[in-house]
């Protein structure tokens, strides 16, 4: 709840709001997600007086009070409000290491011709929407989100992401990951590798794309390159694996061997009759072979990220971003606002559960968004207001004691509901085993 409602203090000073369902547009659109609302269509199935309480109002909202609002979001005052929420709090004057992806959106629309991408869980072109992000791997945070066309690519938007971190967030140093989307071509690698120069503060790894005539390279280095690295194996009790670390310099399309870049290949080492797999990597950094390697694999903390936002908070439900009114269906428009809107919500929304998994101690760190949800956020309760109070008792569950220290915290935040005659609202647990008598 602070947390939203510093969001909607944020919008606000940003949206013009001519047709007033800002409040409940954004406030329903974040809380949908904390209870697991997974379809707009599902607000007409909505009758719980608290959820119409958080959503700013007395009654639930409309669903076609919610999607007007969301459907006309201008992107102009959707990149004020990112720009005014993004958490750059998290690397300023610190050493960080920030992963940059993309997560594809399918469109399954037939009506409309837009642009189309790689679906990894479809392993086919299809129409899609994308959003690019960064996601700061020290503290498991989202820190920024583009909306663009399915047909746009990492590498078109790499270099950007990367000065939008380093010009916002001022980093005292940073250290990029890039899949393979980034450097598709030399000439993208080549410019990840400028912007290295330019700034001293910037190193790049980048897993380099597996062409034939580089793989054929690669394969044919010395064996005495190579130095043999043991890694735990799959799961508790299975053999250690064996990776190969070898590092070489590779000269890219139309460049001088003095401008040859630093590249790590690992040979990951399958046992009986399947291939070795090859990951090479292109990196500007110092780091010894073993250290790269275990750090680049960090990346997939957000590609784990993108996993629970898309079955835990409805990633993959937000709305699309070409323009239903087109006159053109063939070459619809593009709107970015409503699809960079909800899709920044709900890093935002990952970002809070993920702070209220750390405070609620070891034993819930790291708990994805519907674990919590189902342990602590979809409880049963009563609501008793008074006219300076809204008070919630949450019925008594099992592990409720873990929850102390966070509602003393919100409690001492004093924390108000201007759409409820500003009403304080005070949270409290019901002991376990006793009974609740009401006045």
């Amino acid at each position: 709840m602070p947390q939203a409602l510093d969001w909607l203090a944020t919008a606000q000073t940003c949206f013009a709001d001519d047709s007033g369902c800002l409040r409940a547009g954004l406030l329903t659109s974040v809380f949908g997600m904390v209870v697991g609302l997974e379809r707009l269509f599902h607000l007409d199935e909505m009758e719980d007086v608290g959820f119409a309480l958080l959503c700013g109002g007395r009654r639930c909202p409309s669903r076609h009070t919610i999607g007007g609002w969301r459907r006309h979001l201008p992107w102009y005052e959707v990149d004020a409000f990112c720009r005014r929420t993004c958490p750059w709090h998290l690397v300023r004057n610190q050493d960080v290491l920030v992963s940059f992806d993309e997560h594809t959106i399918p469109r399954w629309t037939k009506k409309f011709r837009i642009g189309k991408g790689y679906v990894t869980t479809r392993n086919k072109y299809m129409r899609c929407e994308k959003l690019f992000s960064g996601f700061d791997l020290c503290s498991g945070r989202f820190l920024m989100a583009r909306a663009t066309p399915g047909n746009w690519n990492l590498q078109d938007l790499a270099v950007p992401l990367v000065q939008q971190v380093l010009s916002r967030g001022r980093p005292r140093a940073l250290h990029a990951i890039f899949d393979a989307g980034a450097g598709k071509s030399d000439a993208g690698v080549r410019a990840l590798w400028d912007l290295a120069e330019q700034h001293r503060n910037l190193d790049i790894t980048l897993r380099a794309c597996r062409y034939p005539h580089r793989m054929r390279a690669w394969k044919q280095l010395p064996s005495g390159l190579f130095v043999s690295v043991e890694e735990p194996g799959v799961c508790v009790g299975a053999p250690p694996k064996e990776i190969r670390l070898a590092e070489t310099q590779t000269v890219l399309k139309g460049e001088d061997p003095e401008q040859a870049i630093r590249t790590i290949v690992c040979r990951e080492i399958a046992p009986g009759p399947k291939k070795d797999r090859w990951h090479p990597l292109y990196t500007t950094g110092t780091l010894d072979p073993t250290d790269v390697v275990p750090m680049f694999r960090l990346r997939q903390n957000q590609e784990q990220a993108f996993r629970v936002g898309v079955h835990d908070l409805g990633l993959d439900a937000v709305p699309c971003g070409y323009d239903k009114d087109s006159p053109d269906r063939q070459r619809p428009r593009f709107h970015r606002g409503p699809l960079q809107m909800l899709g920044w919500l709900v890093a935002l929304v990952y970002n809070t559960v993920a702070d209220l998994a750390a405070e609620l101690g070891e034993d819930y760190a790291g708990d994805h968004v519907r674990t919590l949800r189902r342990k602590f956020l979809n409880r049963p309760g009563q609501l008793y207001s008074t006219p300076e109070a809204l008070i919630v008792y949450l019925d008594p569950f099992g592990g409720q004691e873990a929850l102390l220290p966070v509602l003393d915290k919100f409690n001492a935040g004093n924390h108000r509901l201007p759409w409820f005659d500003n009403r304080r609202l005070v949270m409290s647990l019901t002991p376990r085993g006793e009974a609740r008598s009401w006045p």
